[in-house]
């Protein structure tokens, strides 16, 4: 996050809201949907990891002059390249920054509606590897050598009980990756969000779909926009290309489940699109709406606390 240029084609990877309108469309109107059935829910919006700035710039467009009344859009980013970029699209008064969820939420009065566009996959990933003759999950370390990096098996791992993985045996040497981090930045703010609603969208899919015919796992690189899927070039310009991995599904929403969420719904953002979005935004030849393509890749995870209900 310290060395990102900017996101898009002149950067090392693109998102959704950089190469087509419908995503911020679909969303604007998913928003607008939540609060027509919680009147009582202030009028507070925190993205995460806002990237460009192009998803916040085109909800705010979309939401219309009623939905931008009273709004308080707030932007928690940690990269201060990022903010930059924001800072320069984003001028209108409505946005405010933030450092962590725990400020903005404070801000908000722990009533908000919480939006994040490829967030979980910026969160560090453990990968693990199946051992057969342990029975068991060890994590995959590396040493550096002087000339080049070196795998290690690292001790055996304990899982969590909510994690997809448990009763899972899979062929000896399956890799996975766990976005563990994500889980535990998630209990660091949960307490403080008493009432709204959250969307997550992401690459990824459920358990164990996401792993058939990858038994090394999804851990790969972007550097200027090229994918490299090795693990000496995706350990290669350290801090300076994007390392990234697929989002499980299935394990972030049991893994919320017990921490509180309620699952409203996952699907996929082709299928989000089609929801929420009418016209040209998401006509054919969109690519965030190709089910074979971005439309199929990201899935669309709604949440909120249990007790919203």
């Amino acid at each position: 996050s310290a060395h990102i240029r900017t996101v898009g084609r002149r950067g090392d990877f693109s998102t959704s809201p950089t190469l087509s309108p419908a995503l911020a469309v679909a969303v604007a109107r998913w928003i607008r949907r939540r609060w027509a059935g919680a009147r009582a829910l202030p009028r507070n919006v925190i993205e995460v990891g806002a990237g460009d700035g192009s998803l916040a710039a085109g909800v705010l467009a979309r939401l219309g002059w009623t939905g931008r009344r009273g709004l308080r859009y707030h932007i928690v980013e940690t990269s201060a390249p990022l903010r930059g970029l924001q800072r320069d699209r984003l001028r209108d008064r409505r946005y405010t920054w933030h450092d962590t969820m725990r400020a903005a939420l404070d801000v908000c009065g722990g009533e908000a509606i919480v939006v994040s566009n490829e967030l979980v996959d910026a969160f560090p990933t453990t990968l693990l590897e199946w051992r057969q003759d342990r029975s068991a999950w060890h994590e995959v370390l590396i040493d550096h050598d002087g000339q080049s990096w070196v795998e290690r098996t690292g001790p055996q791992l304990e899982l969590p009980h909510a994690s997809s993985l448990t009763p899972w045996r899979p062929p000896d040497g399956q890799r996975v990756e766990r976005h563990d981090s994500y889980v535990d930045w998630l209990e660091g703010w949960l307490q403080d969000w008493h009432a709204g609603e959250m969307l997550t969208i992401d690459y990824g899919d459920t358990f164990p779909q996401l792993y058939h015919r990858r038994p090394l796992g999804t851990l790969r690189a972007y550097f200027a926009q090229q994918r490299l899927e090795s693990l000496p070039e995706v350990l290669a310009r350290p801090g300076r290309q994007d390392i990234t991995a697929d989002v499980d599904f299935t394990d972030l929403l049991q893994r919320g489940e017990a921490r509180g969420l309620e699952t409203v719904r996952l699907c996929t953002q082709a299928e989000f699109l089609s929801e929420y979005v009418r016209g040209q935004a998401g006509a054919a030849g969109d690519p965030t709406s190709d089910p074979d393509g971005a439309g199929g890749a990201f899935k669309v995870l709604h949440q909120r606390p249990r007790r919203n209900r």
